[in-house]
């Protein structure tokens, strides 16, 4: 799971671009192989030849984007870019625009990740579940699948 790209601002959530180009590298030449998240809902049962590794990147900050993206895209390796709706085009985070260009590859999905980052363990047992990341999902990306799960008609 990655964050942040080349942010020494926050160092308990960045990684520096050379420590995850020589991940990315010995993932590359192990044993593994990097899984498709397009194909996760149905190889997940499926007997698996190699091991394989499953690259998720959280909230959609800016810094993948310039980072890490141009990286990521010319190697064509598989992720999912986990997002919170909320931030989306604000200082520090990816636009929408930028989002879509990620989705439209083959080898990338787009997962919820919640409309405002909450911090749910100061929630309560009564915490309703806020349907405005489906909501906006909908609205801003036009695939027909999310994660695997079918996106609702309008």
């Amino acid at each position: 799971m990655y964050h942040r790209f080349n942010e020494n601002r926050y160092p308990s959530t960045n990684i520096q671009m050379d420590v995850f180009k020589e991940q990315m590298g010995i993932i590359k030449n192990s044993s593994y192989t990097f899984s498709n998240p397009k194909n996760f809902v149905k190889n997940f049962s499926s007997l698996k030849k190699n091991k394989e590794i499953l690259i998720t990147i959280d909230d959609a900050f800016l810094s993948f984007y310039l980072e890490a993206w141009p990286y990521i895209k010319k190697n064509k390796i598989p992720f999912i870019l986990f997002v919170s709706t909320e931030p989306v085009g604000k200082k520090g985070y990816m636009t929408w625009e930028q989002i879509k260009e990620v989705e439209a590859e083959e080898f990338t999905v787009i997962g919820h990740h919640s409309h405002s980052h909450e911090y749910l363990i100061d929630r309560d047992n009564n915490f309703e579940f806020n349907s405005s990341t489906v909501n906006v999902f909908s609205n801003e990306l036009p695939t027909e699948i999310i994660c695997g799960a079918e996106k609702s008609p309008p």
